[in-house]
């Protein structure tokens, strides 16, 4: 007895050949229609993504303005202080904002050897942290503000502004959270969310050769927040207020004739700002997100 296996070829997905008029093609007024509803369509979008990212628009006059987005205007951010200033003042009005911060020290550090001979050798590589932190503040928290810094020398400092009160503890120089009576000019610099916009404001009362450098894309390097963000650079000198902790007190000393470099993006808001003293100290701060108002 012969057996045969069952016919497992897939059946064919043609549709059998019917007779009679051809299928209805679309006429050439519905091709048009679509394609004109497309452009339509990708024209909207464009639009919508530059409102929200609030890209200027490029001047079609021009070559050199189409190929830099960033184009410029006798109104727009080559007026440097009032850019400086209108960033200032968006910072002062987020309802929340998150920086991050490190401080530094260059120059003649002791080095190996030399170190254990008691003596110093001046160095070009990566500069020593003094320092390193954050600044948190949100409106809807409790505290509403947070300045942390952990020192080099294993020092921790925490400083808080709630309900219009400053307070701060430290890990080993202070008996537990401290509320601050009768603030100190540097109690209210780092105790409260105006810490934000403090250096921008310096810039603006003390600086003279405040400038625009030109745009470019400037990187943040924290890490766990790397980004990118195309940005206009501002350069000069100014006079900054370095704030430190010293013996369980907040001090704050002029630091005159340091050189900075800003870069505000294209919403207007600060990016990073970085500042090196004379004497070899340097800051980096680093603006990572706003709330809006």
């Amino acid at each position: 007895m012969s057996t045969s296996m069952p016919d497992a070829s897939p059946a064919d997905p043609r549709p059998p050949h019917t007779s009679g008029p051809a299928p209805h093609r679309p006429s050439w007024l519905l091709c048009l229609t679509v394609v004109l509803a497309c452009l339509a369509a990708t024209a909207s979008g464009w639009g919508l993504t530059r409102l929200a990212t609030n890209q200027p628009l490029p001047d079609p006059t021009g070559s050199a303005a189409l190929a830099n987005p960033f184009a410029l205007t006798d109104e727009g951010p080559e007026n440097a202080r009032r850019a400086v200033r209108a960033a200032a003042d968006l910072v002062d009005t987020a309802s929340s904002f998150h920086i991050t911060f490190t401080l530094s020290d260059r120059g003649a550090v002791p080095v190996g050897a030399a170190a254990v001979m008691g003596s110093t050798i001046p160095v070009s590589l990566t500069a020593p942290d003094v320092g390193h932190g954050h600044a948190v503040y949100d409106d809807e928290a409790e505290p509403a503000f947070e300045h942390y810094v952990d020192e080099a020398d294993g020092e921790e400092v925490y400083r808080y502004e709630m309900d219009g009160r400053y307070m701060m503890t430290a890990r080993s120089a202070l008996p537990g959270l401290v509320v601050l009576e009768s603030p100190s000019d540097a109690d209210r610099y780092l105790c409260s969310r105006s810490f934000a916009s403090a250096r921008l404001r310096e810039v603006l009362s003390t600086s003279s050769d405040l400038e625009l450098a030109g745009w470019e894309q400037v990187r943040l390097a924290w890490p766990g927040m790397k980004a990118g963000h195309a940005a206009y650079r501002y350069t000069g000198t100014f006079t900054a207020m370095r704030a430190d902790f010293d013996d369980g007190t907040n001090t704050l000393r002029a630091v005159e004739d340091a050189e900075f470099e800003l870069w505000i993006d294209l919403r207007g808001y600060p990016r990073r700002f970085d500042y090196s003293s004379p004497g070899g100290h340097t800051e980096r701060y680093e603006y990572h997100g706003f709330g809006m108002p």
